[in-house]
């Protein structure tokens, strides 16, 4: 090593003694020194550097033959062999660490790297105990995370550190720099872990505590949903996560809460109550909208016109819903003027979207009724100009009852034939009278287009019976006392009056759009008769 020619030291050592000229006395105390100083494996000395060769820095550490830091041993730092030649110059101060002594052969290899090394660890050690963090600037990605160093000390950052969302690009932290803390040490394996995200949960915290002390039960926020779950959605407040029940999403009916907000929807609600130990936040959405049922009669009045889905079916009629949270009945007998169904479900489904027309309002009950028919022509008020009383119709016999038979006049409108109106004679089961599914004709007595009633008569159209001689009233015997030679009864009615009336009536021959039996005229007659009956009594 001392063979090697290296121009520059020799000048500089020779400048050095021309600056400093050693007295002859000294040479041979500094001489003594060199032969009796002893250097052992693992110490830390200094030196100075001599030179710098092909092999390494040669360093005068005060002993009778020079040490060598190889190129290798210089620096943590992993550096071109240029750089390295370049890193100490002849006459640099220099800390060492002696990595072996061979007094045989004259040789003391020397690590700069050691003590770097050493200075380091005590310096990471200290980061580590005090917690703070630090700034690396990653330097690859390795497998399971990025690769930094800390004082010149590898360090290895793993994937699930790097941030706070999982499966991140890790390719896009390399080459810049990042904040870091220290949360695992080992010198004895040499490892460092460092952790970015730690830093991220600790400034997230800081700022939910900032927001939960804000936030107050009450007040309107407004976030964006980042998650619907089957018992609710959660809506980002900046830090934090509200909840909104699935029961405070919205006035109206919902199987599943996606059929009321969507992940990335942008949202109002309003904060229903603050947990900050916990860190919990509910929060309502149909709070911060009005509901429907307070504006009700300001939004919608009677006759309106409205558009709704089927929401539900009941033997009694179909709700419907307006709009969320608003709900009206369709009942069953607003469903058609002319069919009765059994059930709503043969006029509407659940889920079809129906016209309605609003027919009563009653907010502080919550009711609303509507109805589907009055959005068709009823049929009702142009019968009692089609059919004035006095016409005759014929029709078909849809049901018979005790009291009664009914008769169908158009598809869908039907009149009663009361028992009494059947026959001239009494008529005890109107079964044995007519049949279901005969046809018979009737005249039009009366109709009732509000109650959608209209009243019918077989036996008007029917000749009354004629009275047998048996059947014929007794002559009363004139009673004593009484003047004799009292005019003779007048005939009655069923003889010159009503009877006569139905005598010459000839259905046949009648028109019946214009045939109708005068019932004021007849009724009159009858009463007459029975006056007469009184006075000759």
């Amino acid at each position: 090593m001392e063979d090697q020619k290296t121009a520059a030291p020799a000048e500089t050592a020779g400048n050095e003694t021309q600056a400093a000229p050693l007295s002859m006395e000294a040479a041979l105390q500094e001489a003594e020194a060199r032969l009796s100083k002893e250097i052992r494996k693992g110490q830390i000395i200094k030196g100075r550097v001599v030179f710098v060769g092909h092999d390494g820095v040669a360093v005068d550490v005060g002993t009778k033959v020079e040490g060598l830091i190889p190129f290798a041993q210089l620096t943590n730092e992993e550096l071109p062999e240029e750089e390295l030649k370049n890193l100490l110059k002849p006459g640099d101060e220099v800390e060492v660490y002696v990595l072996r002594v061979d007094p045989d052969e004259g040789q003391i290899l020397l690590s700069r790297k050691r003590v770097e090394a050493d200075r380091a660890w005590k310096k990471v050690a200290e980061l580590y105990e005090k917690g703070e963090p630090i700034e690396v600037v990653p330097t690859e990605r390795v497998k399971g995370g990025l690769v930094a160093y800390v004082e010149g000390l590898r360090a290895f950052i793993p994937a699930s550190q790097v941030d706070l969302k999982r499966n991140v690009n890790l390719d896009e932290f390399v080459g810049k720099p990042i904040p870091v803390k220290i949360i695992e040490l080992s010198r004895k394996k040499g490892r460092i872990i460092l952790s970015r995200r730690v830093l991220l949960e600790e400034e997230e915290k800081r700022k939910k505590r900032e927001v939960l002390e804000q936030l107050e039960p009450g007040q309107i926020v407004e976030g964006k949903v980042v998650e619907v779950t089957d018992f609710g959605a959660f809506v980002n407040l900046g830090p934090v996560d509200g909840l909104v029940h699935r029961s405070e999403l919205s006035w109206g009916r919902f199987n599943h809460p996606r059929e009321v907000v969507k992940e990335g929807d942008t949202v109002r609600a309003k904060v229903i109550s603050v947990d900050p130990e916990r860190e919990r936040v509910n929060l309502s959405i149909k709070a911060a909208t009005p509901n429907p049922w307070e504006v009700v009669a300001e939004k919608y009045q009677v006759g309106q016109k409205v558009k709704g889905k089927v929401v539900g079916l009941t033997p009694f009629g179909a709700f419907v819903e307006v709009e969320p949270g608003l709900e009206g009945l369709v009942h069953i007998s607003e469903m058609s003027w002319t069919k009765r169904p059994k059930h709503p479900s043969e006029v509407v489904k659940e889920g079809e979207e129906v016209e309605a027309v609003i027919l009563k309002i009653e907010p502080e009950e919550k009711r609303l009724s509507l109805g589907l028919r009055q959005l068709m022509p009823d049929p009702w008020k142009e019968l009692p100009e089609k059919y004035p009383p006095g016409t005759i119709i014929k029709g078909k016999v849809t049901g018979i009852t005790p009291f009664g038979v009914f008769v169908e006049i158009e598809p869908g409108i039907e009149g009663l034939i009361h028992v009494s109106e059947l026959d001239h004679a009494r008529v005890e089961n109107p079964a044995a009278v007519v049949k279901k599914g005969d046809e018979v004709e009737a005249v039009i007595l009366q109709i009732d287009p509000a109650e959608q009633r209209i009243s019918l008569s077989r036996k008007r159209l029917l000749e009354p019976p004629v009275p047998s001689e048996e059947k014929k009233p007794k002559k009363k015997k004139a009673a004593k006392g009484k003047a004799k030679g009292r005019a003779e009864r007048r005939p009655r009615p069923a003889e010159v009056g009503a009877t006569a009336a139905y005598q010459t009536y000839d259905a046949s021959v009648a028109s019946p759009s214009t045939a109708s039996v005068k019932l004021g005229d007849l009724y009159g007659d009858l009463l007459k008769e029975l006056e007469l009956e009184e006075a000759e009594g």
